[in-house]
Parts: C-alpha cells; sequence; structure tokens
C-alpha cells in the first residue's frame, strides 16, 4: 500500500502544469503537432511559430518565459532569431531542440547563454524533464522577486510610519510649546504635508451663524509648489450642513468616521464638482473633536495621483486630529483662565485668607497639571507603536497597542517582570541590554521573541528610554512587532544560500567549457601544422634510411665493415632519432590539456624559435618568405612557455591565411607573401607579428578579441584562437594589440614584462 501512495505522489507531480509560458519555434508541421501536446501536458500557456521570423513576433507580443526552438528554418534560422531576442531580452530562457549535431550549431548556442541543447528524436522524458527543470528555476526566481518587492515595501512602509510618527511627536512638542495659534498650526500643516507627499493639507472649522444655523469654512491650508491655493476660495468659506456639498460628511464624522477615496469613485452631484474645482484626485479627511463634540476635520488632498492612502497614514490622521482637538481644549482653557484671572488681584484682596489658601492650592494643580503634560509629550515623542512603563523591573502601565502586541488583556500583564514573557531562547540576550543603564534619548534597541497570549511567537523590537515617573525612576519601553520582517529576512537567506550554490556549480561548468575551448584550439593549430610536422619527421627518416643502406652495400661490396666506420654512422643515425623525438616529446607536450597552468621563467627567443620550427616548412610549400629578427642576448618572462607558443602559432597561422587569401584575389602577379617575426627588449618584451596579407577592416577591427568573432568560412575557424590568445597574454601580466590597414598589412604587437631584467 505503500509503495502506490508514493507512485501516485510521483504521477500528480509529473503531471502538474507550470504556471509560466513557452514560446515553441519548429519549421517541421508534424514535429510541431507531435511535440505541441507533450508541452501541453507541463506548461499552461503554450505559443507554436512555424518559423523564425513568426517566432521573433510572438516573442514580442506574448514576452514568453521560456523558448523552445529547432535551429534550421525558413525565413530566418534559429540562432538568428535568437540573437536578436538577446539583443532585447538577455536572461529570457533557451531551449534548443535540433536533428543537427554539428559543433558550430553548439557553439553558437553557448554563445546565446541557451539553458539546453536537444537532438531529435527527443523521448518526450527528456523534454519533459528539461521543461520541469527550467520552469522550476523560473518560478523560484518568481519567488524571489516577489519576496524581495515584499521586502522593500515592508522597509518603505516602517520608514514612512516612523517619519510620519516623528512629524507627529514634532506637531505634539509644537503644541505642547507654543499652543494653537496660526504659526504652530502652518508648521504642522507643512510638516504633514511633506512627510505625507500630499499636495495640500487643509483645516475646516464648524461654526453657526446668528439664527443658529450650523457651517463649516476653511481657516488654514498648505500647499505645496505649483499647487492652486484655496483658501480664499469663497465656495469653502461657508459651506451650510444641509447643503449637498457637505451632507455626506455631515452624516460621516459626527459618529467618529472619516472620508477618503478617489474623486472619480463618487457619484455625480454636488459634492464631485466642487472636489473637481480644486483638482482633488484623492483626499483623506478626519473629523477633530474638542471635549466629544465635533469641532471640524483636517483633510489631505493629493491633486496629482489616485492614491491608497496606508493604514499608518490613517492612524496618524486620526492621531493628529486627537491631538489638535487637545491643543484646541488647552487654548479655550487658557483662555477661560484669562478671563478668570483678569479680576483674580481685586478679588484675592476682598477675599478672607481661607480664600487665598484655596487659590493657592488652584495653582499647585496647575503645575502638577503641567508636568503631567510635560510626561505625556516624552511619552508621545519616543513613541513607535507599543508603550510600556516599568518601575523597579515591574509593567506598570501599557497601551492599547501592546495589549493587541501581546494578546493579553491588561490585567495579566501589570504587575509582571516583561522578562517572564521573554521567549527562554533569548533570555541572555534580553539580560545583556537591560543589564547597563540607558541615558534618557539613547536610540539602542533590541530584537527579542516573546511568548503572546494564543501561544504565538512573536519578534520585538525594544527601544527605552530612562525618566522620573511621580518622582521614582522609571523606564519607558517602546516595542514594536517585526515578525513579518524577521520571517522574510529569513526566508531571503534560504534563498540566498541556495542561489550561491548554483552559481557556483555553473562557473564550474563555465571553467570546465572555457578550458575545453582552449584544447580545441591547440587541436585546431595541431591540424593546421599536421603538413610541416610530417615534413619534419619524414627528413629525419629518410637519413636514417639513406644510413642503413649505405651500411648493407658496404657489408655486401666487402663482406666486412670496419668500427670506426660503423661508430660514425651510428652516430648521425642516433642524432635523426633525437631529432625525430624531440619533435614528437614538443608536440605531445604542446597538445596536452594543462588545466593548471604553471608560471616559470620562459625564454622567449626558444619559444619563437620552436614555434616557428613546426610551420617553417609549411610556409616554404606555399612560398612564403618568413623573415626573423632577434636580439643576440636571451629574453626571459614570466608565464608559460606552451600557451605562448600556442599563441605565436596562432598569429602566424592567422598570418599565412590572410597572405595565400590576398594571393588568391589580387590581380598583381608580381605579389611576394611575407610575414615578418621579430623581438625586442629595450624597456619590456617586445614580439611582433606582420604579414602583408588582406588586413581587416575598420569596421571589424574592434571585434576581432571577441570569442566566435572571426571572417572565415565556417569550415576554416570558429573565432576562438584571438579570443584564447588575448586570455593567455593578460593571464602573463601582459598586452596585445593590432594595427592593420585593409588590402596591405596587418601587425599583432605582443608586449610582456621582462623577468628581473634579464638577469
Amino acid at each position: 500500500m505503500k509503495i502506490k501512495a508514493e507512485n501516485r505522489l510521483k504521477t500528480t507531480t509529473q503531471d502538474q502544469k507550470y504556471n509560466i509560458s513557452l514560446l515553441y519555434v519548429e519549421g517541421d508541421a508534424s514535429s510541431r503537432s507531435i511535440y505541441r501536446k507533450i508541452l501541453e501536458r507541463a506548461v499552461q500557456n503554450v505559443y507554436v511559430a512555424p518559423d523564425g521570423l513568426q517566432g521573433l513576433e510572438m516573442f514580442r507580443q506574448y514576452k514568453p518565459d521560456l523558448i523552445l526552438t529547432d535551429m534550421r528554418m525558413e525565413v530566418i534560422s534559429g540562432l538568428e532569431m535568437i540573437s536578436k531576442i538577446r539583443k532585447e531580452d538577455k536572461d529570457v530562457r533557451i531551449i534548443i531542440i535540433s536533428s543537427f549535431s554539428e559543433s558550430n550549431y553548439f557553439l553558437g548556442a553557448i554563445s546565446y547563454g541557451v539553458k539546453g541543447y536537444l537532438l531529435k528524436p527527443v523521448q518526450s522524458d527528456d523534454l519533459l524533464k528539461l521543461i520541469r527543470e527550467q520552469a522550476n528555476d523560473i518560478m523560484l526566481d518568481r519567488k524571489v522577486k516577489v519576496e524581495e518587492q515584499k521586502r522593500r515595501d515592508a522597509e518603505k512602509s516602517k520608514e514612512k510610519g516612523e517619519a510620519i510618527l516623528q512629524i507627529l511627536a514634532y506637531a505634539s512638542g509644537i503644541f505642547f510649546r507654543e499652543g494653537f495659534d496660526q504659526d504652530s498650526v502652518l508648521k504642522v500643516l507643512e510638516a504633514i504635508g511633506e512627510v505625507t507627499q500630499s499636495s495640500r493639507v487643509y483645516i475646516f472649522q464648524n461654526f453657526k451663524d446668528k439664527e443658529g444655523k450650523p457651517y463649516t469654512s476653511q481657516i488654514y491650508e498648505w500647499v505645496e509648489d505649483q499647487v492652486h491655493p484655496e483658501i480664499d476660495n469663497p465656495e469653502l468659506i461657508k459651506i451650510y450642513f444641509d447643503m449637498p456639498e457637505i451632507k455626506r460628511w455631515v452624516e460621516v464624522m459626527p459618529g467618529g468616521g472619516y472620508i477618503h477615496g478617489f474623486t472619480n469613485d463618487l457619484p455625480e452631484g454636488a459634492e464631485k464638482e466642487l472636489l473637481r474645482a480644486q483638482d482633488i484626485v484623492s483626499l483623506l479627511a478626519m473629523p477633530i473633536f474638542v471635549e466629544n463634540e465635533w469641532w471640524g476635520f483636517i483633510g489631505l488632498d493629493d491633486c496629482k495621483n489616485e492614491r491608497f492612502w496606508s493604514e499608518s497614514e490613517i492612524k496618524a490622521m486620526e492621531t493628529l486630529a486627537g491631538n489638535l482637538g487637545a491643543a484646541i481644549y488647552r487654548k479655550q482653557v487658557e483662555a477661560q483662565l484669562i478671563d478668570l484671572n483678569a479680576g483674580l488681584e481685586q478679588r484675592v484682596a476682598d477675599r478672607t485668607q481661607a480664600l487665598e489658601k484655596e487659590v493657592a492650592t488652584r495653582k499647585m494643580a496647575q503645575i502638577r497639571l503641567k508636568e503631567s503634560e510635560e510626561k505625556y509629550r516624552l511619552i508621545y515623542e519616543n513613541a513607535n507603536n507599543g508603550i510600556i512603563l516599568v518601575i523597579e523591573d515591574q509593567i506598570i502601565m501599557i497601551n492599547p497597542e501592546v495589549v493587541n502586541i501581546f494578546e493579553m488583556k491588561p490585567q495579566q500583564m501589570i504587575g509582571r517582570p516583561l522578562r517572564d514573557f521573554v521567549h527562554e531562547n533569548d533570555y541572555v540576550v534580553y539580560d545583556a541590554y537591560f543589564s547597563s543603564p540607558n541615558k534618557p534619548g539613547d536610540p539602542s534597541s533590541v530584537d527579542v521573541r516573546i511568548h503572546t497570549g494564543k501561544d504565538k511567537v512573536r519578534w520585538l523590537d525594544i527601544k527605552t528610554n530612562a525618566i522620573n515617573w511621580s518622582d521614582e525612576p522609571a523606564c519607558l519601553l517602546f516595542v514594536a512587532d517585526i515578525t513579518a520582517r524577521k520571517t522574510a529576512e529569513e526566508e531571503i537567506r534560504m534563498l540566498n544560500k541556495t542561489l550561491e550554490s548554483r552559481i557556483s556549480e555553473e562557473i564550474q561548468k563555465v571553467k570546465h567549457q572555457q578550458q575545453l575551448l582552449v584544447q580545441k584550439s591547440k587541436l585546431e593549430s595541431m591540424g593546421e601544422l599536421s603538413a610541416g610536422l610530417s615534413h619534419e619527421i619524414n627528413q629525419p627518416l629518410g637519413g636514417i634510411s639513406m644510413g642503413l643502406e649505405n651500411i648493407l652495400l658496404r657489408m655486401g661490396e666487402k663482406g666486412s665493415v670496419d668500427s670506426e666506420y660503423i661508430r660514425h654512422k651510428f652516430s648521425v643515425l642516433f642524432h635523426d632519432i633525437e631529432r625525430i623525438n624531440k619533435i614528437i616529446q614538443h608536440v605531445r607536450t604542446f597538445s596536452r590539456d594543462q588545466q593548471n597552468t604553471v608560471m616559470d621563467r620562459v625564454d622567449v627567443l626558444k619559444v619563437i624559435r620552436d614555434a616557428l620550427s613546426l610551420v617553417v616548412v609549411q610556409m616554404q610549400n606555399h612560398d612564403v618568405k618568413l623573415t626573423q629578427n632577434f636580439p643576440e642576448s636571451p629574453v626571459y618572462v614570466e608565464g608559460n612557455r606552451y600557451r605562448l607558443e600556442q599563441v605565436l602559432l596562432n598569429l602566424l597561422s592567422n598570418a599565412r591565411f590572410a597572405v595565400e587569401d590576398k594571393a588568391k584575389k589580387t590581380k598583381d602577379k608580381s605579389y611576394q607573401k611575407e610575414i615578418e617575426v621579430s623581438c625586442t627588449s629595450a624597456h619590456n618584451c617586445i614580439i611582433w607579428v606582420q604579414d602583408n596579407g588582406t588586413g581587416i577592416t575598420p569596421e571589424n577591427i574592434n571585434n576581432i578579441f571577441d570569442p566566435f568573432f572571426t571572417t572565415k568560412d565556417e569550415e576554416k575557424g570558429t573565432g576562438l584562437g584571438l579570443s584564447i590568445s588575448y586570455g593567455i597574454i593578460k593571464e602573463m601580466k601582459g598586452e596585445i594589440e593590432v594595427e592593420s590597414e585593409a588590402g596591405r598589412f596587418t601587425r599583432f604587437k605582443i608586449v610582456l614584462p621582462l623577468l628581473n631584467k634579464n638577469i
């Protein structure tokens, strides 16, 4: 039974469709029909094109996540289509399915970064396996991007929330220090407008006319640059409650409700017309209450975009409206006190000593009230989310947000140490943070986990501030729930860990591929040198053969041969054998796949002569005049002699190709094919390889060191030689440059640092 269950699970996983889009480009109609049905088993959206041109058009129209394409098609080939797509999208995943296995197709696919290369006929299981692997990678990339966007949005929301809270603290400080007047209100409106990025911030106050009929009027306003002010708009000076423009507001705000949304979403009518006349696209308006009576409202306008007001902005506006109400009430109380105190001196003089004592008691109450207000301001200015007052390690007071975070009633927390709620794995961090006293204003914080009343674990960010509360030393704790942020950070960390391992695997694959390309270039060079090597070996073999024939001939004529003659002939024969052995050893060492490059002292002149020894016969057979110009003293550099020889052989091969190509095309019968190799060692080692061949056109000269770039036919070159040569010279801390004129010459210059000034 267990085996059957596992088989059912495997079938369900393999038969699921991935939520990605796939473009299938295939020139053969029967293959399109067959593979389309296979692909539709694994992918939700499959688009099919019969040739490369239509495939390119469908790519631009549908922007698929994955492309599966044949190589040879009518109109344009698969590689041509991939080349055009790569110019528009460097990241789209591509799989090639073809019946051709030539190396040029494979190398072309590698250059365009394809994710797979399948040869027809393809088994459906193999195709689906590769499609599922790519689909899983695509969906993983999507998830990473989504999580990253969530993290950025969370950070942005947190930063904006903290900025709004700081502005609210600033507003509270302004109102408590300066009272509620035009200067203080305009300062607060400007700060609110800038932090919320609003177009307009304003305050309306409710009044009653002589007949007692209620209306509202705009009394304060702040606008950002290039936004038209409405403070003098006559339509906003006296709006009666029974007018249709304000009717909905009058129904909602007295009960504590607020107005927000988009102007375009409102039904046609007077309210919508009034808002449009002020260029308002979206708004948020919050009622202001003074002593439980609806006093007016404060509003934010956005005149540019349809804006969704965040929860932090709505709560901030609600808090700001409450602070405005408190400031207005305080101003009213102060005005009443001023009126009462106007005749206080005369009344004090007329009253008895007992009344004077009552006045003194009232002054003391005012002092205590001021102290309480100062404590309240301090608490509010430092608040982020939850507030906990702790005296002698005991919780004394909490605000409603703490109740929400801890999911406990106040009576379950007050009177207990905060440490009782800390997760046992965070005791050390918590105790270390609270072991030293914090100074007022200290911005340091600690992240710990706590157990909630519903057996949940949450992450909290805790900040402290030491204060005096009722003449006792106390500590204010400001707590914020950061569970979502911590969860996102952990998920991103795990994703990054997986990505690092995958990237490492890809790097190893690329390194292996590069080593194969270098070795391929060596083998190509050896193939081109085969004729010269054959002559170099045949010459000493001919000498050996003739020497042996001479010995046999002497023995036949005289019957015996003296030892001195035999010794001389054998010496010559062994010399020829040694020459053959050196040639074979040199070729074997040069063609070996040297994965671990050894950097050693290199005799440059010997390397040049070794390279020339492999091509000199080939040059002579093709009537190429080879000129050599070297210094008499040895020249030494640091590097790998075989790789340097590979570079020289590649340059000599290209030079021979250039002069022979020119000989075929030129009408000048006196043209002499010439190649010059020279070396100097004044300040650096400089090697020149120059030919009088076809040269390089200006449009191609900047691309000759690019991988796979070649002007030769496909069967004559892959475009890897100069790219690999460039990498070898850079590895030896040198430079390789080219100077050329089309139809006249090409001159390659290799500059290498000398080793210890040739000592």
